[in-house]
């Protein structure tokens, strides 16, 4: 029986009793796992993580794979890469480019995925706000001083996957075999529909007021903190507005004080991160009109996709992801990374709302053809292609 083995970085929890805490969305995805691949699943996480924000309890035999878990500096076991006929891992945390070495002589095959090219890389290590700049420099050179044997590994595996248009261009050429997708959570029930849609051209058409949302971690690396100078451009410029914040972290105190300040309680509101697909998503679908994405790192953010399966055009920072998928989508608009820029767009789009209209079409669109189920089945036929069961 052919054997899946998934080297994963998400986070898990042991509880005394012999529980594990796993996030809800990580647990949907390998039960997917295990209904398409024709064998068993077995899945490696490593201990360390300090809290879930979307975890749950689950016994061992609640889940549909064989799960192991293991200390931070534990090697994976040999009986484990013996009995894989395929191994699936994350490259982005360096941690196993020896494996293409390691499965030498072995008959599993090797499929890398990969999130970040080196630029986001080096950006990320740039925008950190928990280092100072010594470990910040410190932190680019250790990037740059991996790339190498990066490149190597993925060169070395039988298959590649590269998580968003960053990835596939900086990665898909080292290997041969590389399959491009954008990773979100957006499943085919979910997405906007027709109605969705009227409702949303009805309120435009009517003059209402443009109803503005962002959701995410409240973190300066989000660039949240930004939302505030738009609203408070916004309101001086006497549009009539409303913009909704759903999201927790360490800027939680720093924007409601913010708002208080500024005198914005009748136009923003902050409310902790409901439950995605049964009360976040409804809710964007249902009172949004335009999605802010304020991110000056250009990772693989999934919200973008997301927010565009509920119908939502994005105004996003013009960072290098953002413009790729504009450019794919036409689901929204770039401007400087500057809330300025953002709040001279919006009073633009609040005169055009045609344009919203339209934009709003052309976002679900994009979001449908990238949609959970369609980009997961993709991933997991190109890995029973590679095992050779397909």
């Amino acid at each position: 029986m052919p054997t899946l083995l998934i080297i994963s970085p998400a986070p898990v929890m042991e509880t005394p009793a012999g529980e594990v805490i796993l996030d809800v969305g990580f647990v949907e995805g390998m039960k997917l796992h295990c209904q398409l691949w024709p064998g068993r699943v077995h899945c490696l996480m490593r201990r360390g993580a300090g809290a879930i924000p979307r975890g749950m309890r689950f016994s061992r035999r609640q889940l549909a794979f064989n799960l192991i878990v293991q200390d931070q500096a534990d090697a994976i076991p040999e009986s484990l890469l013996d009995e894989a006929s395929l191994i699936y891992c994350a490259a982005d945390d360096m941690r196993y480019l020896d494996m293409p070495e390691r499965l030498r002589g072995r008959l599993a095959q090797l499929v890398y995925t990969i999130e970040r090219p080196l630029s986001g890389r080096l950006r990320q290590a740039a925008f950190d706000s928990r280092r100072g700049a010594l470990s910040k420099l410190r932190g680019m050179q250790w990037a740059l001083g991996r790339e190498g044997a990066l490149r190597r590994a993925l060169a070395g595996a039988e298959g590649l996957h590269c998580n968003g248009p960053l990835a596939a261009d900086a990665y898909a050429r080292v290997n041969p075999n590389a399959l491009g997708y954008f990773d979100n959570r957006m499943r085919l029930p979910m997405l906007a529909r027709g109605p969705d849609l009227a409702a949303r051209a009805e309120r435009l058409r009517a003059g209402a007021p443009l109803s503005l949302a962002w959701y995410g971690p409240l973190e300066p690396e989000a660039g949240v903190q930004d939302l505030l100078a738009v609203a408070q451009a916004l309101a001086a410029a006497g549009m009539d507005f409303r913009l909704q914040l759903f999201g927790t972290g360490s800027l939680e105190q720093r924007l409601r004080d913010g708002i208080a300040s500024m005198g914005l309680q009748d136009r923003v509101a902050m409310s902790d991160a409901p439950g995605f697909d049964t009360a976040l998503v409804p809710q964007l679908r249902r009172s949004a009109d335009l999605f802010l994405a304020p991110m000056r790192l250009a990772d693989p953010v999934s919200s973008y996709v997301e927010a565009m399966g509920c119908g939502l055009p994005v105004l996003g920072y013009g960072n290098p992801l953002w413009r790729r998928v504009l450019a794919q989508s036409g689901g929204g608009w770039q401007v400087p990374a500057r809330a300025r820029a953002m709040a001279r767009q919006i009073l633009r789009l609040d005169k055009q709302r045609e344009a919203i209209i339209e934009a709003s079409a052309r976002a679900l669109d994009y979001a449908r053809a990238n949609t959970f189920e369609t980009v997961f089945s993709r991933r997991m036929a190109h890995l029973r292609q590679i095992a050779g069961l397909d």
